[in-house]
């Protein structure tokens, strides 16, 4: 076969694209517009202005920036400095420093106090405190008002005088980002001090160890009633003096030099010292930094917002934040020792431990504490951590968490729980496939039952992909569970595609009763009348058949067959006068192949991933009632197999332990996430969520249980569903002419079959005692004795009721009138839907 020829529309696409990539390649950077600094003139701009500052920093004094505040003596002038946010004219919210500042003391005054060996020296609380505090802590705040006295003061600020060099976005102070407006919000707080700066002690400074100071960051989250998403995300930059537990941040922007200005926010003179030395050698590097990364990153190393690029040419205005945090000391259990520990450093120990863990037999590591006091200097609002001593430790104990080691090896633990979670269901749906293996119980399971842990699976298998690809210290726990989800997709897969292929007649059949009757064609010829086949006897003029019936086992796709058939048996056999004029009829519609299906739930699955992922943007309650909406859909995966017994009429379809088993492994990550307080999402616990999705998974396995026992379509009004062939019907003697009984348990009299049912053998068999007959199953060959309504009786009455319903489910009846047991027939119907006596087709169960 010659290879067929391009169209020419081909050919147009191709020359497209290839002109389209030549331009986007050959066309000269213009760069910005004409009368724009470009993003280099920024970073010079920036360079400078960074020096001004440093140098600011190096010839003040302790206490030069003294603002005025509703304290402040009159006597006394109020001084500030001449940098970027600290000067009087910036008409910041500097009144407030000195209730920040007090407060940071009470919140640290309430941590010392706790800061002692208990009575006796054997357990209780160390004096000591986490040196290095990397890790993350989470938390409610709320809003500190006790300095204010009525309304704020009105603050006039211009930023373009206030940074007159910066092209900002937008101007109106209502428009500025991160404003904090509500009441109270939840606090997250990740701190980092992997690549610190430390200064232990000064040759020309008077510093005790004490005071010894490092330079950490920090990334701040500030979820309130108004905010989206995770809420207001920053990154600070600040000290953390680790023998005192103390750490003080502050962000840095175009409007606010906040970091050149942070030793002067400092509680006493020893943390000024030690801070303006440090920040000195640091600032020199990072200023160096920036002046040889001027063409290759323009960028504030000090942003805020590490991930907007916008900052370095346009940036936004947002609220500044001086952050102050106090460590709380470490209750650790001496009695879990081995005694071989050292108790006045025994935190030491547990550090290097947690670091470089070798097997040393330290007690179990406590979790980090920490309480915070937040100042935005420019909006003018103070938040603190909920807790002590305003608010009780019920309501709150300010923010607990753990150092980052101890939470990765937590994630990695529970990841590995998860893998073990999805190798259960792994087991119990190859139990389950195995169990359906024929055609005739496969075609009892739902397909949209199946596809809802299909799809769950594969969206854990993506998420998990992509965690093994970004996160290098989860890389293997992450790996394992994401390849066993992947085992469980390949499982699935598998399963509905079986479920798709047993299925495919029914759903081609239903499609063919959908479509409306059509006509045929007229024929061409003016005449009816059938042409004359030329035989030997002369000429046949009778109709020629032209569908012929044809019996095939119902278990079989023949639809091939009898078209062929039917083509054959509609040809003449013998020459003919008259060829009849072929008609053309249209062919049913028929449905989707697999690979569309397949298709389509990749894209579904997509789009749900998408949507997912865009949902952490949202307003707090909207993503709530997604997560929640989402969480009810994806856990009524018996809801379709309900359905699917109500249509079949069928009992069961699936193995109990599948369906309690698949039930209690799916729900126990919500268990999890919705009911463990200190999870590693941080994710707050709903327990009334959880009981309503573990309750609706309880009324569905309830439901199953009740069409097993009381019939698949007990309960529900005839019109809900077509009526089928029951298995189980109330056997009545005076029905023998309406062919109620079924054979064998019918007596004719005077006939041969009854004169030998007289014999002895035969009368103990087919004996009449109670309303209960006995018969021979053909499958088992053992007596079953099945209960008949007399002649004359109620059947509601003798039949009817629970007890009655349980004993007609010992038996089931053919359409062809012979009886078998249950277990025996639904064994048989499981392999083949036909009579083991006379072959009669037998609708599925």
């Amino acid at each position: 076969m010659p290879p067929q020829p391009v169209p020419q529309q081909e050919y147009a696409r191709v020359v497209l694209i290839i002109v389209l990539l030549f331009f986007l390649y050959a066309s000269p950077d213009q760069g910005p517009p004409p009368g724009f600094p470009t993003a280099r003139d920024y970073a010079a701009e920036r360079i400078a202005v960074s020096r001004r500052s440093l140098d600011i920093l190096n010839i003040t004094k302790w206490q030069d920036f003294s603002p005025k505040g509703p304290d402040s003596s009159k006597h006394e002038a109020p001084r500030y400095l001449n940098l970027t946010g600290f000067r009087e004219e910036d008409d910041y919210a500097w009144e407030r420093l000195e209730a920040f500042k007090k407060r940071s003391s009470e919140y640290s005054d309430e941590a010392r106090g706790k800061w002692r060996v208990a009575d006796g020296g054997e357990n209780g609380l160390m004096p000591d405190v986490y040196e290095n505090v990397t890790g993350i802590v989470a938390g409610r705040w709320v809003r500190h008002t006790a300095d204010i006295n009525g309304e704020p003061r009105k603050r006039f600020m211009n930023l373009t005088e206030i940074a007159p060099e910066t092209d900002w976005a937008f101007r109106g102070e209502e428009y500025w980002i991160r404003n904090i407006t509500g009441n109270e919000g939840k606090l997250m707080l990740r701190l980092d001090e992997k690549q610190a700066e430390e200064i232990g002690s000064v040759e020309d400074l008077p510093l005790s160890p004490v005071n010894a100071v490092r330079s950490a960051v920090a990334t701040i989250t500030i979820q309130d009633e108004t905010s989206y998403g995770d809420g207001w995300e920053m990154r600070v930059h600040g000290l953390h003096w680790p023998k005192q537990g103390v750490m003080l941040f502050t962000t840095t922007s175009d409007k606010f030099h906040g970091i050149y200005g942070l030793p002067h926010l400092t509680p006493s003179r020893e943390h000024y010292l030690s801070s303006q030395k440090l920040l000195n050698r640091t600032l020199e590097k990072a200023i160096e930094g920036m002046e040889n990364a001027i063409w290759a990153d323009p960028g504030n190393p000090f942003t805020s917002s590490p991930d907007n690029q916008g900052d370095a040419t346009m940036p936004v205005p947002h609220c500044e934040l001086v952050v102050y945090v106090q460590v709380y000391p470490l209750k650790v259990d001496l009695a879990s020792g081995t005694g071989r520990l050292d108790p006045a450093n025994i935190v030491h120990q547990i550090e290097q431990e947690i670091r470089f863990p070798n097997g040393a037999p330290i007690p179990e590591a406590p979790k980090l504490q920490m309480s915070t006091v937040m100042f935005s200097p420019d909006c003018g609002f103070v938040i603190e951590s909920k807790g002590p001593p305003d608010f009780s430790p019920g309501d709150g104990e300010h923010l607990f968490g753990m150092k980052q080691e101890l939470f990765l090896h937590d994630i990695q633990s529970w990841l590995h729980v998860f893998a073990l979670v999805i190798f259960a269901q792994i087991m119990l749906l190859k139990i389950q496939s195995k169990e359906a293996s024929t055609p005739s119980t496969i075609g009892r399971v739902s397909l949209y039952t199946v596809a809802i842990m299909l799809m769950a699976d594969a969206l854990l298998f993506s998420s998990l992909s992509l965690l093994s690809a970004t996160a290098p210290n989860l890389f293997p726990a992450a790996l394992l569970t994401s390849f066993t989800a992947l085992m469980s997709v390949a499982l699935g897969v598998r399963f509905v595609g079986a479920i798709y292929q047993v299925q495919e007649p029914e759903r081609r059949e239903r499609i063919r009763t959908q479509q409306p009757p059509t006509a045929p064609p007229a024929r061409p010829n003016a005449t009816s009348t059938p042409a004359p086949i030329i035989t030997a006897a002369g000429a046949d003029t009778s109709p020629r058949p032209i569908n012929i019936p044809i019996i095939i086992p119902s278990d079989q796709d023949t639809d091939a067959e009898i078209a062929e058939n039917t083509t054959t048996a509609a040809a003449p056999l013998l020459p003919t006068t008259n060829t009849p004029a072929t008609t053309t009829q249209t062919p049913p519609r028929s449905s989707s192949s697999f690979g569309a299906i397949y298709v389509k739930f990749i894209l579904g699955l997509t789009l749900l991933l998408f949507i997912s992922l865009s949902s952490t943007s949202w307003p707090t309650p909207l993503r709530t009632f997604y997560v929640n909406t989402l969480s009810f859909i994806y856990l009524s995966i018996w809801l379709p197999q309900i359905r699917r017994n109500v249509i079949r009429n069928c009992r069961k379809a699936l193995l109990w332990k599948f369906i309690i088993g698949q039930s209690i492994l799916r729900l126990s990550p919500f268990a999890y996430f919705y009911l463990k307080e200190d999870n590693i999402l941080f994710a707050e616990t709903d327990w009334k969520a959880f009981c309503v999705l573990a309750g609706w998974v309880w009324v569905q396995i309830w439901v199953l249980v009740a069409q097993e026992i009381m019939g698949p379509r007990w309960g529900l009004p005839k019109n809900w569903y077509e009526e089928g062939w029951d298995y189980h019907p109330i056997l009545r003697e005076d029905n023998v002419e309406a062919g109620g009984l079924p054979i064998g348990l019918v007596q004719i009299p005077g006939s041969p079959t009854l004169e030998r049912t007289r014999t002895s053998e035969e009368l103990g068999r087919k004996k009449r005692d109670g309303g209960v007959r006995s018969v021979d199953c053909a499958i088992c060959m053992q007596v079953l004795e099945v209960p008949v309504v007399g002649a004359g009786e109620d059947s509601s009455a003798n039949a009817g009721g629970v007890t009655g319903m349980l004993a007609r489910r010992l038996y089931m009846v053919t359409p062809c009138r012979h009886v078998f047991h249950s277990a025996c027939l639904e064994g048989w119907m499981r392999f083949r839907l036909q009579c083991p006596i006379c072959r009669e087709n037998l609708p599925p169960l």
